[in-house]
């Protein structure tokens, strides 16, 4: 008796290649993606596609481990540099903003705002930036809660912090927070939507009169 063996697996074809953040690797590899199609065999020898490829994954060219294509998406870096300018911006206009509420600002006020931003991004303004940075907040007319209202979208609670940390740097640099200064740490606690509990335990780390009020 004659026996015709036929039947169908999956074969695997690289149709791309680059590089991706890899969850297992915990860094940046090569990886290939890879597209899996049914082929029709006879006696297990693959003869022709059976369609179109029924998945495709992506393969870690250091560890092998699989991945869905969503994977590609994941870039730490990226989203950690977007993070980095987003709160950065943020935290120069508002110290820029309050040092010219009562006026010009001095050479002083500007080594302040240098010395404050170090100290809590752990990052230098570049000199190169702090006249761009000076004119600018010079011609923004918004208030700097109102600013921070447009601009907290943007922002994580970790940057949000540091931008009220920043404020408080400035507001601090003479040496006290008068009654002013502590109504408007306030509001920009609130305007950069912070719960208020955790911008409470922002000014009491900072030595500032925490939120009694409700928002505005």
């Amino acid at each position: 008796m004659f026996f015709i063996v036929w039947g169908s697996r999956g074969r695997n074809k690289e149709i791309g290649a680059g590089e991706f953040y890899c969850p297992d690797c915990g860094d940046y590899r090569n990886y290939k993606m890879i597209a899996v199609t049914r082929w029709f065999t006879l006696y297990w020898i693959p003869l022709f596609p059976m369609g179109k490829p029924v998945g495709e994954y992506v393969e870690c060219g250091s560890c092998n481990s699989t991945f869905n294509q969503r994977v590609l998406d994941m870039d730490p870096k990226a989203a950690a540099d977007k993070f980095e300018a987003a709160f950065s911006i943020a935290a120069k206009r508002v110290m820029f903003k309050m040092a010219l509420a009562d006026g010009d600002i001095d050479q002083s006020e500007i080594d302040t705002i240098t010395q404050a931003f170090a100290n809590i991004t752990k990052r230098e303004i570049d000199p190169a930036d702090i006249a761009a940075e000076l004119e600018s907040a010079r011609g923004d007319t918004r208030s700097t809660a109102d600013y921070l209202r447009e601009v907290a979208a943007g922002l994580n609670d970790t940057g949000k912090e540091l931008v009220l940390r920043s404020a408080i740097a400035v507001a601090k640099a003479d040496g006290h927070i008068d009654e002013s200064e502590l109504a408007e740490m306030h509001d920009l606690a609130f305007a950069l939507d912070l719960p208020k509990a955790y911008a409470n335990g922002i000014f009491t780390e900072e030595g500032v009169a925490p939120i009694t009020r409700r928002a505005a």
